[in-house]
């Protein structure tokens, strides 16, 4: 089977937060009125794997002390 590229959010530490607020509930703005963005919040890293969880596995070992958004996991075409 051909690996495949996977598209991995990343979270940047202390933004668990602003990330969920930013991307789920669709906020511009966190509590302290900071203007919010994607590179704010976070990153992505384009990842080659055979499968979904074998790549959030090899982004989690590159980014140890930082959350992953697994649920935002994507297969790049």
């Amino acid at each position: 089977m051909a690996k495949a590229h996977y598209l991995i959010k990343v979270i940047h530490s202390g933004r668990e937060k602003d990330y969920f607020d930013f991307w789920r509930r669709k906020l511009a703005k966190n509590a302290a009125g900071e203007p919010l963005s994607a590179e704010l919040v976070g990153f992505d890293v384009s990842q080659l794997a055979n499968n979904a969880e074998e790549a959030v596995t090899a982004v989690r070992r590159k980014h140890p002390n930082l959350q992953i958004d697994t649920q935002s996991t994507q297969l790049q075409e």
